[in-house]
């Protein structure tokens, strides 16, 4: 499930992979390390870590393929899921306990959904779970737990080093407190080896340090943003229900179970809910607080799911697979109307709508079965992701693909792309390799009409079945799936089934010419 469709547009992502890739491509493509590279109107946002990375994997972008970008942060997930294994282990846990922390935490949909795109997150929560880790097995380790930390800074934050170093400090206690500062040194002395090397260090601190951290502390609005908004702190109190997806149920009997036997906590779990509360007071502090700021703790809430799953009163089960039911009938829903109503007929292989059909009557039987969920639960969930992936097929098959004699046409062309979020039209390099590929901005109503009269190629968006009027030869075309839709659009596509909020014909097109093709 998580190598399917690797290389696929389609894959659950975030509008911050095409910057980041971004800003990898520029900077192989300047032949140094550092200083990062990054587009026009679009800062160097995060430490080097990440764009190293990918421009390792694709021999300093000569091999420039979403595979290859994405591989290394598949590594990093699944490393994550053997570290998991070993510290339920050493934690006294028996093998088959070991296991299941492991495929929880495959299972969290934040593993899923962040543990596959080029994003930070996946190496971000490898290294601050191996730096817990290293620190409760090993109580003298605090300095290679400062490198570990300090890796973890360089791909995300150096802010990291406050919610971490918190959790050290409250399970070691006043005892352990100077090795915890020795951490929190190493760490930080490690992330200063990113401003002291580059060569502008002052633009470093300029928008690193004081915009794209310093900056999240303060602003108008702030107590009025506590309670209200897209980042008001209930939000963020209750972000790990939308990371654990279809282990959210499951995960909301564990708190309740944790809060009614807190007296009676193994000194383990205390520890371990010690990393999750200090993430989640640290990240109340600023101004922008996000679900995905919790995940390096998601392996925490996996071992601790599988230190009770085998205890779990056998009633719950029934509620645990009652998303999976929703879920999966809502998918298949969606993908009978795209397939009745938008694509072209036989765009869903009859196997292609048997198998969620099959996947939907399986979590019924879970709920009239609670016995069996226990055993089936984790298998369903994984299930589950596959689903997405056949969901999408088609779209990552030659109907959401150009047609390979109109990509060698645009070869060596500049081609304008709408860029709907920053960077966007990074994603158009692997539908037009070759193509030279810029961003315009949407929101200007007028701007694809001023480029298109420049006899420009510019791709401009219609209905599923629309056209273009006016003098305009149509270059390419192919489905697109559109993204980030918000609650009344969803509902607008769930409930009346407008489809083409979900599905769009994605168009190149260019001022018509009479003597020439192009």
């Amino acid at each position: 499930m998580y190598l399917a469709s690797l290389d696929g547009l389609y894959i659950p992502h975030i509008g911050d992979e095409a910057p980041y890739l971004e800003i990898a491509r520029l900077t192989a493509e300047n032949g140094s390390w550092l200083p990062l590279k990054a587009g026009a109107g679009l800062e160097n946002t995060k430490p080097p870590l990440l764009y190293w990375m990918g421009i390792v994997a694709t021999d300093w972008g000569s091999k420039w393929t979403l595979l290859r970008l994405r591989l290394p942060v598949v590594a990093f997930t699944f490393a994550t899921a053997l570290l998991t294994f070993w510290l339920c282990r050493k934690l006294g846990d028996e093998r088959e306990t070991a296991w299941l922390a492991a495929l929880t935490f495959l299972g969290f949909y934040s593993s899923f959904h962040y543990g596959r795109p080029f994003l930070i997150n996946s190496p971000e929560t490898f290294f601050v779970f191996l730096t817990f880790a290293l620190a409760l097995v090993f109580r003298e380790s605090w300095m290679a737990a400062g490198v570990a930390l300090g890796i973890a800074c360089l791909f995300k934050s150096f802010a990291l080093v406050a919610p971490v170093g918190l959790a050290l400090a409250w399970v070691g206690g006043r005892r352990r407190l100077f090795h915890t500062g020795l951490t929190a040194a190493i760490a930080l002395a490690i992330f200063g080896l990113w401003p002291l090397l580059d060569p502008d260090p002052a633009g470093v601190f300029r928008h690193f340090v004081l915009e794209e951290n310093l900056g999240k502390l303060r602003g108008p609005g702030y107590l009025r943003g506590l309670v209200t908004g897209p980042y008001a702190l209930h939000w963020l109190w209750l972000g790990h229900f939308g990371n654990a997806g279809l282990f959210a149920v499951p995960l909301l009997f564990l708190i309740l179970a944790t809060l009614r036997e807190r007296k009676s906590l193994s000194a383990e779990e205390k520890s371990l809910w010690v990393l999750v509360l200090s993430f989640l007071l640290v990240y109340s502090i600023p101004s922008q607080r996000q679900e995905n700021y919790l995940i390096p703790t998601v392996p925490v809430l996996a071992i601790l799911l599988a230190r009770r799953w085998n205890r779990l009163p056998e009633g719950w089960f029934r509620w645990f697979a009652v998303p999976g039911v929703v879920f999966t009938a809502a998918l298949l829903w969606v993908m009978l109307g795209i397939r009745a109503r938008v694509l072209p007929p036989g765009s869903y292989a009859a196997w292609q709508l048997a198998v969620p059909a099959a996947v939907l009557a399986l979590w019924m039987a879970l709920v009239a079965l609670p016995k069996a969920a226990r055993y089936a639960f984790h298998g369903m969930v994984f299930a589950s992701f596959l689903l997405i992936s056949i969901a999408v097929a088609p779209f990552e098959g030659p109907l959401g693909r150009y047609d390979p004699e109109r990509v060698a046409f645009l070869e060596g062309k500049r081609v304008y792309v709408p860029s709907e979020f920053i960077s966007r039209h990074e994603r158009h390099r692997f539908l037009l390799p070759g193509a030279r590929i810029e961003g315009y901005d949407p929101a200007d109503v007028d701007s694809a009409s001023r480029l298109l009269s420049s006899g420009q190629h510019v791709v401009v968006y219609r209905a599923p079945g629309g056209g273009i009027e006016g003098p305009f030869r149509v270059i390419a075309r192919r489905f697109d799936l559109r993204s980030r839709q918000d609650r009344a659009e969803m509902w607008r596509i769930f409930y009346h089934r407008e489809l083409d909020l979900l599905v769009r014909q994605e168009l190149v097109v260019r001022r018509h010419r009479r003597d020439r093709m192009d």
